[in-house]
This record gives C-alpha cells, structure tokens and sequence, in this order.
C-alpha cells in the first residue's frame, strides 16, 4: 500500500477529493448509441407487444367473444332511405361564394332539423309509434310512466334508428331509417319531411302570432303615450293662451303688421288734417266770373238776337229809325236784365262753392279723425301683442317639447301600425323546404347482424386498441429498468443489474450468496458490477465509493453489502462505514451477527483504527495464475477477516453535527491507507442532504436505482442534487431477470434463459401465469415480498 499516492491535508485537514468522472450527457459515441436505440422498428413492436400480450390477448379474446356473442343474439334490422332535396337559392347578378355559403348553411340548418326532438316526436305523433308494437320492440317493450316519460323514450329512440347524411356541394339529404321491420323503417323515413314542413309552419304560425301580440301591446302602449302628449300639449296651449304658431315668427310678423298698419293710419290722419286747411284755403280762392244760369243764357240769346238786327236795321236805317229804337230799346232793356240775371248767378255760384268747400272740410277732419283713432287703435294692439309675445317666447322651450313629445309619439304610433299592417299582410312564410324525391321503400335485405364481419372487425379493432393501450402503457411507465434508460436519460454507465433473491439477503455475511455460491447467478453479477467500479480507479490505488439512492427502501445498503463482499471475494480488503445514521436496516443488522465496533466510537477515538484494519501483510490464497490481480479465494473465514463494517447499532438523531465533513475526511483517508476499497454507505439523497456534501470526499459515488420503482424524475432530481459531475454510474439493485428476459429489452438478459445453465444455485425462472396477472394487477408474487 505504500505505491498510494494521496492527497495530503492542508493543516492537519484533508482536502476534498474530485474525481474526473465522464460527463453527465453523453458523449459523441454514447449520443450515437443512444439515437440508434432511440429508432422504432418492427423488432421494438414485436418486444412492446411481448411485453404486454397477455394484456393485448385478454383484450383481443374479450372483444372478440363479447363482439360475437352480441351478433349472435341481436334481431335481424332493416334498412329504408329517403332521397330528399333541399330548395336552394339561385340568384344571378351576386357573390356567388355568399350564395354557396348560404346554400351550405341552408343544407346544415335542414339537417339539424331532421335530427332534432321536435320532428322526431312530430313523426312520432304522425305514426303513433307509442301504440305500434314494432316500434315497442325497438324500445324494449311498452314503456311506463305518463306521457311525457313516455314520448321521451319513443322519441330517443327514434333518432336513435334514423340517421342523416348529407355531402358538400350536393343539396341532397339522404335519411335512413333502421328497424326490425322493413316496413315501419320505411314509414318512418318518409314521414320526416312532411313533419319537418308541419313542424316549420306550425312555428312560423306561433312565431308570427307572437308577433302580432307583441306588436299589439307595444301599439297600445304608445298609443296611450301619444294621447297623454298630445293632452298635456293642448291643455298647455289653453292654459298660456298660445294658438297654432304663438311665440314663433308668426307673433314677430304679426306685430310688424299691425305696425305698419298704425303707421300708415297716422300717416293718412296727417294727410288728412293737411288736406282739410287746403280744401279750406282753396274755397276762398274759388271765382264766379263764369257763373251762368238759364235765364242768363236766355238774356245772353237775346242779346245776341237784339245786337244781330240792331246791327242789321243800323246798316240799312239810320238812327232815329222806330223800328232801329225799339231793337235799341229792347237791347238795352236786355242788357239790363242781363246784368242783373249774371249777378245773380254769380252769387248762387258763390255759394254753393262755399257749401261745397264746407263740406269738403268737415269730410278731411273726419277723415283725420278717423285715421288718428284707427293709429292709435292699433298701436295699442301692439303694444299688446308685444307684451304677450314675450311671455309666448318665454313658454316656447316648453311648448316645443311638448310638440316634440307629441310629434314623435303620433309617429311612433304610425310606426307600430304600419309594422302591424305590413305584418298581417304578408303571407304565411315557410322558409327552407324540403321534398323527397326518391322515397323509401321496404326492403327486406338485412343489414345485421353480420357475426363474421363484425367479429373480424372487433378483433382487428381489439388488437389495435390492445397495442395502443400497450404503448400508452410504456409512454406512461417511467420507471427505470434498463440500461438504455439511464444512458439515453442521463449519460450514466450501468455498472451492474443486481438479481433479486428470494428472502433478500441474510442478515448474516458469512451466508452471503457471493461467498457460500460464488457460481450463483447473484455472484457473477456481483463480481462484476465491482469489477465495473474497480476500473474507475487505477489498480495500483485504493478506492472510496459513495453509495447513495434516490429515496429509501431503494437497495442502498445491500448493494454497498453486495459490492463490498465482491471484492472480499475477489482478494481486496474492504470496509463499508455506514454514515446512514438516522434509521436501522441490514447493515445494523450484519453489524450485531459480526460484534463489529461501533462507528461513534471509532469517531471520539476509544477505538484505535489500526487495530481494526487487516494486517498489510496478510496475503489470501492466490490462484495458480499469478498474473491475475484478482484473486479468489473459497475460505469465508479468510474473507470476512478482510472485511470490516462500521457502523452504530442505535440510529443517531444528528449525524451531521457529530460527523463533521473535516472529520469524515479524515475518516475515509485513514481507511484509504489501510484498505484497498472504503464504501460509503449514505443516506438517500431526497431524503436529507447529507449525500451531497459526502461526494466530495470520495473517488466515486454510486447511484442505486431499484428495479422497475425508481422513476426518471426521481433519478433526474437525485442528480441535481448530488451535481452533475459526481456521479461515476448506476448500479440496479432487485432486478427480476426472469420478467427483464421475457420483456426483452434488447440487452443482454433478454439472453439470460439461454445461459442460465452457466449459474448454480438459486436461478430465476420464467414467471407462471399467475405470477405475472399478480403483476398486471399491481400485487408482487410471495417471492418478491422481500426488499432487498
């Protein structure tokens, strides 16, 4: 042991050790590897199916016989189609891609319909189908209850023997009807659509009449509305004394008016008063100079006569003549008569202009007079009109509200009655129809059942489900079991699959199948698995290994048992110190078979460590080849006095704080010194975080996964915990080789039954069937009760 090269402690402490473990992924050839695997092809069918045919078969044989029994028993039924057209829209001059659209719709919405409660009880009513005793076969019998309990059932039942196809691009609907009885399958698809137009104008009806009902309160109502406005409108009006257009332009125009009316009454009175003083002024400048009369023309017609002769008689007579005095005598007598006859005339001529001028006066002053009091007459109307035109502009917000209120509901109530009108006018409208136009017929050709095809069918059909049920199952299944799993996962080497035993192992070393059966299967693995572990580290240096698992109960301490004794076997000196302090298993329990010291001892130091170690001279029986370095020896007396286990017989509240991480270092170097390998039995990794700080002062640490228990998960948080780079490999602990093998997985104990003759002892066998329904049901066969 003196070619060990250690690290020596700083200060009297040692120095935590990292071991330059491989990645924690895979490196380049493992990737390789692991995408191969990562193919499916027809072998891994054949291997899922292997693995799960005794679930995949019991499906297949159930279906298959439930599917047959089922033909076998059910009635003879028949099969009537009715070809219907459904009326579409074929307009020209728009978007046709809205026009399809709207056929499509049209085809759906006439198909819903067919298949709705209400044309299926419409049909049920048309056909009393309660009361047919074909149809009462299709229900199971003459249903009970009342009439509603009963129509439910009758119209279940009827959609579920019709159903309803239609394609794209086609406006056809083919309803198929299937019945124990041609003949009522036939009667019940060309009942449908007749029921289906019934039931569409039957709604339409009731929708319509609805309508009008409505309508008629809401005419109603608005009807009381406008009469309430048109009342308040009017008693508004009486009350503030405004007519039709008060308070508006109208008052505005009207006061104008009446302005201009008083303004050209005081303007006529002015002309009037004027035209009086000139009518006056005019009389005294009047002349009489031509006044006349009749006896004035009289005279004057005489004169003329008179002066004619006396002109005449003066040509021819001189004067003196009797005849010529008497004309001058009569002349002047005239003349006289003339002038008094003008006089007079001149005055009556005079006075009449007076009386005229009089008159004409009096009549301008009435005019005048009249003209004032017509002006003044209306500007104090006016002024009236003024003063109730401010009292109209003031109540004018009021009074057009109230016009508003009044209009607006006046029109509402036109509105409503025209609706109403237009309502009750239109014809009754029956939407989309739809006629048949190849009705169904009774045909007696039977549609089922049909036992051989159906059957072939469901076996078909079971043996797919029973592969996806199969494949679900191993999507699902996260629990690790092979090699494949830990290298594609989490780019770990396997260093060994550790079988299961019956009755787990003995509490008692020396009864250890590694010694006592070294031909055993449990053995060989062994062995190897500590051979795997040994190459870790070169050969010349002794090794410290942590062995550690996810959770408990997981095989830790067995398999840190189980290594150790391999390479006790195998000519090595080991020693397991036991740092999982908190619980008892089968470490305290070999410890108390072996009297071995406890390990707080050795920590307070009452136990002297070089006293405990194997001699450094102490050479075991070496086989005749000697240049093997691994050596194997049959003497279990020379084997346990190469071994030595630390650990307490009572669990440790606190191990932590009695074990510090200086001390332990120093603990696991002194081994080291005196041992060629120091196995680290520490606690599991979920459990508490002792592992964690534990890897550091070891060469490798080990990672237990327990057979077809630990999940992904729980490796993958394990790792993450401990950190990716301490972690050297896996070792599987309780591994059913007989269930691996007849999985087959693809490694090497797929071949286990084929080598099975190399091993002695207890060999694992293929399960019974029974075994393996206990499995499949979730229960562990009586040999596997055991943990190891």
């Amino acid at each position: 042991m003196n070619d060990i090269a250690l690290d020596q402690p700083r200060e009297g402490l040692p120095v935590p050790r990292r071991t330059n473990l491989q990645p924690y992924y895979q490196q380049n050839a493992q990737a390789a590897e692991a995408s191969a695997a990562d193919q499916f092809g027809l072998v891994d069918l054949i291997r899922t199916f292997e693995r799960h045919r005794l679930l995949v078969l019991g499906l297949v044989i159930v279906v298959t016989l439930g599917a047959l029994v089922w033909q076998l028993t059910s009635p003879n039924r028949y099969r009537s189609t009715a070809t219907i057209q459904v009326e579409l829209i074929d307009a020209t001059g728009t978007n046709q891609a809205d026009v399809l659209a709207t056929n499509k719709q049209r085809i759906t919405n006439e198909s819903k319909l067919y298949r709705s409660r209400n044309s299926a009880q419409a049909v049920v009513n048309e056909l009393g189908l309660l009361d047919n005793p074909d149809f009462q076969l299709e229900m199971g019998g003459a249903p009970s209850g009342d009439e509603t309990a009963r129509m439910s059932i009758a119209v279940s039942t009827l959609l579920n023997m019709t159903s309803v196809q239609s394609e794209d691009a086609s406006d056809l609907i083919e309803l198929t009807a299937i019945s124990r009885s041609p003949e009522l399958a036939a009667k019940i698809a060309n009942t449908f659509p007749q029921a289906v137009r019934d039931l569409k104008r039957n709604r339409d009806s009731e929708r319509r009449q609805e309508l009008l009902d409505e309508l008629g309160t809401e005419r109603d109502q608005r009807m009381e509305r406008a009469v309430a406005a048109a009342e308040e409108l009017a008693e508004f009006r009486v009350k503030n004394r405004m007519l039709t257009g008060a308070g508006g332009a109208e008052d505005l125009a009207q006061i104008n008016r009446l302005a201009s009316e008083g303004a050209s009454a005081s303007a006529a009175g002015s002309g009037s008063a004027a035209q009086s003083a000139g009518i006056a002024r005019a009389a005294g400048m009047s002349s009489t100079a031509g006044a006349t009369s009749a006896a004035v023309q009289q005279l004057q017609r005489q004169e003329a006569e008179l002066s004619a002769e006396h002109a005449r008689l003066s040509q021819t007579y001189g004067s003196g003549y009797p005849e010529l005095a008497r004309v001058e005598s009569e002349l002047r007598s005239v003349r006289t008569s003339l002038i008094r006859e003008q006089e007079a005339a001149r005055r009556d001529a005079q006075a009449q202009a007076d009386a005229e001028a009089a008159r004409m006066r009096e009549m301008a002053r009435a005019e005048a007079a009249r003209d004032a009091a017509r002006a003044s007459e209306l500007q104090s109307v006016v002024a009236s009109l003024t003063s109730r035109a401010y009292q109209n502009a003031a109540n004018t917000p009021l009074l057009e509200e109230l016009e508003r209120n009044a209009v607006t509901s006046a029109a509402a109530v036109a509105e409503i009655a025209d609706q109403i009108t237009r309502v009750q006018s239109e014809k009754l409208v029956e939407g989309v129809t739809s006629n048949i136009i190849s009705p169904a017929i009774a045909n007696g050709e039977r549609i089922s059942p049909a036992p051989l095809k159906v059957t072939a069918v469901a076996m078909i059909g079971a043996a797919i489900l029973g592969m996806m049920i199969a494949f679900t199952i191993e999507l699902l299944d996260d629990r690790l079991r092979t090699v494949a799993q830990i290298r594609k996962y989490f780019g770990l080497p396997v260093f060994g699959m550790l079988p299961a035993l019956d009755g787990g192992i003995s509490a008692k070393l020396r009864e250890s199948p590694v010694f006592i059966e070294p031909n055993s299967l449990f053995s060989e693995v062994a062995r190897s698995t500590y051979s795997e572990i040994r190459a870790l580290r070169p050969l010349s240096s002794s090794q410290s290994v942590l062995v550690t698992s996810a959770l408990p109960g997981e095989g830790k301490s067995v398999t840190a048992l189980t290594v150790a004794a391999a390479a006790v076997a195998m000519g090595k000196r080991a020693v397991i110190l036991d740092l999982d302090l908190r619980r008892s298993g089968i470490l305290q329990q070999v410890q108390q078979d072996m009297n071995s010291p406890e390990l707080m001892d050795v920590v307070r130091g009452s136990i002297d460590l070089h006293a405990l170690a194997a001699p450094e001279d102490h050479e075991p029986k070496k086989a005749k080849t000697p240049s093997t370095e691994l050596v194997f020896n049959n003497d279990v007396d020379d084997m346990l006095s190469r071994f030595l286990l630390l650990s307490a017989s009572q669990p440790v509240a606190e191990p932590a704080a009695i074990l510090s991480s200086s001390r332990f270092g120093q603990l696991v170097e002194e081994l080291k010194a005196r041992f060629d390998l120091v196995v680290v039995n520490a606690p599991a990794v979920l459990a508490v975080r002792d592992a964690r700080s534990m890897c550091d002062y070891t060469d490798d640490t080990i990672l237990v996964a327990k057979w077809g228990d630990t999940t992904i998960e729980q490796f993958r948080a394990t790792l993450e915990m401990l950190g990716s780079g301490n972690v050297a490999g896996c070792v599987y602990n309780h591994v059913d080789y007989a269930e691996h093998a007849r999985r087959k997985y693809g490694d090497s104990i797929q071949f286990y039954f084929q080598a099975a003759d190399y091993f002695e002892g207890n060999v694992p066998v293929k399960a019974t069937l029974r075994e393996r329904m206990m499995r499949f049901f979730g229960r562990k066969p009586a040999a596997e009760h055991a943990t190891l």
